[in-house]
């Protein structure tokens, strides 16, 4: 039901309880505290969230950004 600390320090990549709850808060995950101090995340939370919508994954393909290189003329 809930993720594991092992499960948390993967998914955050961090291992102090202060910095997981840290990136929790940045990365807009919902979690409630333990008796202990950590961070209680339920597994399908994350799961919903790192699906897209429709519970399919994005396909779309990226372009990198090639703007700070200025403005080019194409060779012909």
């Amino acid at each position: 039901m809930f993720l594991t600390r092992d499960e948390l320090a993967d998914l955050t990549e961090r291992k102090q309880k202060r910095k997981v709850i840290a990136w929790l808060v940045e990365n807009g995950y919902k979690f409630e505290l333990a008796a202990d101090g950590w961070p209680k995340v339920l597994r399908a939370a994350v799961e919903a969230k790192l699906m897209a919508a429709g519970g399919k994954r994005s396909t779309r393909k990226i372009e990198p950004d090639f703007s700070a290189y200025g403005q080019t003329t194409k060779a012909a």
